[in-house]
């Protein structure tokens, strides 16, 4: 499995969707949750790494790919951002941190990738299985989503309560199946502000999200 998550724009959900794919996903499976949003530590309850990707793949530390993931409980390791921005990286910088996801893939793990809200880089997109664009049923994030030149595999809709449009509208306007539907709920508001959503990941998030673990769709 090799999940890329991306959204047309901020606070659609995806950083606390790919957490919760990646807790699920290393359940069975030895797990590496890539951060290249910056929110996953924070997310996960650990402390930010000074060193992480962005400072690996530019060739601005000389700590070797394993030794900037960090173990964050069985199964389940996270790589995180670093110091620089993503967005401003050079494409042999995508083409070194793409390698060496390649790898890990190849040694067994299911790879998830938190991209946050960016159009995928092809480096990226050559090697992923799934590319799953995140967003809730919002006319400002629709209108963002309709213009990224990702050819996404699906869509994964967060619900809100008393929204105007649903899941039906989402998958019509960007003609796409939606392959989850996550509910808003302030169960999962909690876990994630008490930094418990590793260790008490909601039953409604573990339902949903576990059909995904044994996708590899690619359009």
């Amino acid at each position: 499995m090799f999940t890329i998550l991306s959204s047309p724009k901020g606070g659609c959900g995806t950083s606390v969707v790919a957490a919760s794919l990646a807790i699920v996903s290393s359940s069975s499976t030895p797990t590496l949750l890539v951060d290249l949003a910056g929110d996953q530590a924070a997310i996960l309850g650990m402390p930010e790494p000074p060193i992480g990707l962005s400072d690996w793949a530019s060739g601005m530390t000389y700590r070797e790919f394993d030794e900037i993931v960090s173990l964050c409980q069985d199964n389940l390791y996270l790589a995180p951002i670093g110091s620089f921005d993503f967005e401003i990286l050079s494409v042999n910088a995508w083409s070194n941190l793409s390698r060496a996801l390649s790898l890990k893939h190849s040694e067994g793990y299911n790879i998830i990738v938190d991209l946050g809200r960016t159009d995928i880089p092809s480096a990226l997109r050559e090697i992923a299985e799934s590319c799953y664009l995140v967003t809730r049923p919002c006319y400002l994030a629709l209108r963002r989503a309709v213009d990224l030149e990702t050819d996404f595999s699906g869509v994964i809709v967060v619900n809100e309560p008393d929204r105007v449009l649903t899941s039906r509208d989402v998958e019509s306007v960007l003609k796409l199946k939606c392959i989850a539907e996550i509910p808003y709920t302030s169960e999962i508001s909690r876990r994630v502000d008490s930094g418990l959503l590793k260790s008490r990941l909601p039953i409604t998030l573990q339902s949903v999200l576990s059909p995904l673990v044994s996708i590899e769709v690619r359009p």
